[in-house]
């Protein structure tokens, strides 16, 4: 025995969990980043994971409780992705602004499961509404920070609406048939958005 548990096959039983969760995680990304929510049954998850359908409750209490880890692991990427080359860059204003939405949009639609998800399907799925939203705000208070907006309810309405039309403009991406628009033209608009409206309600902001 170990402090977690009985040893099989040279790995504990935290290691068999946690290798259990990961493949229901890629099981989830797969079905509801494809398929979608309502053709994404527990038996067919499971069965995609290679996971007995009681151990599927070993991990998660629910479908909805996989999709929330779904998209928090897609999500946790973009950050991920996404902060790092924004801190990194030293162009200017505009040039950083790029970066940003550059990294945010292309993390999602590189793998267009990843957009589906975090996009179409959390919204599909009708209880994970929180989950979206405090997202919503975290990108919003990320945009602020990087942006230097200023303080108080003017720089978060603006973060929020800023982070708000980036994701409306990729649920309908989604929902366009493939192939989808490429991307490059979308990001572009985006960037002279933010620009405009970052300069015209703080003309001393610096991305």
């Amino acid at each position: 025995m170990t402090e977690t548990g009985r040893v099989y096959g040279g790995r504990s039983e935290h290691e068999r969990r946690a290798d259990r969760r990961a493949r229901l995680i890629t099981a989830g990304l797969e079905l509801f980043g494809t398929e979608g929510w309502a053709g994404a049954t527990i038996e067919r998850l499971c069965a995609l994971a290679g996971v007995a359908t009681r151990s599927f409750y070993e991990e998660f209490s629910s479908r909805e409780a996989l999709l929330r880890a779904v998209y928090e692991d897609v999500m946790s990427g973009v950050v991920a992705v996404v902060v790092p080359r924004v801190a990194e860059s030293t162009g200017t204003p505009e040039e950083r602004i790029r970066v940003g939405l550059a990294g945010y949009v292309g993390y999602l639609t590189e793998d267009p499961r990843r957009a589906r998800v975090a996009h179409r399907e959390v919204r599909a799925a009708g209880v994970l509404e929180q989950d979206r939203h405090a997202m919503i705000l975290r990108f919003a208070d990320i945009i602020a920070t990087q942006t230097h907006l200023a303080d108080g309810a003017q720089g978060r309405v603006l973060g929020l609406a800023l982070a708000g039309a980036v994701t409306e403009v990729l649920v309908d991406w989604v929902a366009q048939p493939e192939p989808r628009p490429a991307t490059g033209p979308i990001i572009e608009t985006l960037v002279q958005l933010y620009v405009a409206a970052i300069t015209s309600i703080s003309p001393g902001a610096q991305a």
